[in-house]
């Protein structure tokens, strides 16, 4: 029983392939190394466990299918190799589509016509729904809020790809539910909100908590998109490693295809109420300025739960107030 992580050097594939090997379970990985902070987490991982990344691009379907094929009982994939940045997408279409969707259907065809029994997870995002300005809003002291969805957004959400990372993410996240249905294979995407924690290099256009920490531990002035009262849920990394393990023994070809992955209401906050949390935690104050929102970002999402809860018993466990402590004493 292998399990493939692909973009096994990014920040969710080093949180899983640690958790894999500390469990004993047969793991290979494959990244392509584009991603700042990277090789780090390679490093962490050799050096720590004696694990070894292949340097695999996924939109290379040669390259990508002669390393599976060195693989013996294949059994779960879980797809984590993407392009992350809904700016860098803005930027280089292409390759976000190479990426998220070729490198989706490289995965895919592998699997159907040479290891048809195996299952694969793949990230999606909250992004296919688009930037819901058709919801309505309503602005508190320290964040918007969606009255008409108070427990968050459930898969019943119109789908609405906006940029080409939306598009890219919702062609991958169609393409896993199509090959169930077309082909039988055992498949999911999850469509997951803000993840954090430990390992994760977060750059301005990706890893939102973990760059806002960085900023407020160094005396920094933060530059905001908005006026701070956006509000995501956030899902610690070890809660989604968790839900990944759980996932294998539940998939079968009659479950949903899609999940949407979170933190919950419960795990909530906006950058306001993130500000107020770091200054209880460290006693630090945030330094910002507000400027002009960003394009397509959704002032609120919140995820429901409910379905993935059902399907497989999963619930997020670490609270915001300890991820983020966690998170803060990690980064010191």
């Amino acid at each position: 029983m292998t399990w493939l992580v692909t973009g096994a050097a990014g920040f969710i594939g080093t949180n899983l392939v640690k958790n894999l090997l500390a469990r004993r379970i047969p793991v290979v990985g494959i990244d392509d190394f584009s991603r700042a902070g990277v090789a780090e987490n390679a490093d962490y991982l050799r050096d720590t466990f004696g694990f070894t990344i292949s340097r695999v691009d996924v939109s290379n379907r040669e390259t990508t299918w002669s390393r599976l094929a060195e693989i013996e009982d294949l059994t779960m994939v879980v797809h984590l190799a993407g392009q992350v940045s809904f700016l860098k997408s803005i930027e280089n279409p292409i390759r976000d589509f190479e990426v998220n969707v070729l490198g989706t259907i490289n995965l895919l065809e592998y699997l159907r016509l040479r290891s048809p029994s195996a299952k694969l997870v793949a990230l999606s995002s909250n992004k296919v729904y688009g930037d819901l300005s058709r919801i309505v809003v309503r602005e508190t002291l320290t964040r918007f809020t969606t009255p008409d969805w108070p427990d968050g957004f459930d898969e019943s959400l119109p789908l609405d790809f906006q940029g080409p990372y939306g598009c890219s993410k919702g062609a991958l996240d169609q393409y896993v539910a199509d090959y169930k249905r077309t082909f039988g294979l055992i498949g999911c995407s999850l469509r997951q909100s803000t993840v954090y924690g430990p390992h994760q290099h977060p750059q301005a256009d990706q890893g939102w908590i973990g760059h806002i920490l960085q900023k407020v531990l160094s005396g920094e002035t933060l530059f905001l998109n908005g006026i701070g009262k956006q509000v995501r849920d956030v899902l610690y990394v070890d809660d989604l490693v968790d839900l990944m393990l759980r996932i294998c023994d539940c998939l079968t070809v009659q479950s949903p295809s899609q999940f949407n992955i979170g933190g919950g209401a419960e795990n909530s906050l906006s950058l306001l109420e993130l500000f107020q949390l770091i200054e209880q935690i460290t006693g630090l104050k945030a330094k910002f300025k507000t400027g002009p929102y960003r394009p397509s970002d959704q002032k609120v999402f919140i995820s429901n739960n409910s379905l993935v809860t059902r399907e497989t018993g999963w619930m997020p466990t670490t609270s915001t107030q300890v991820g983020i402590a966690n998170l803060i004493q990690t980064m010191k």
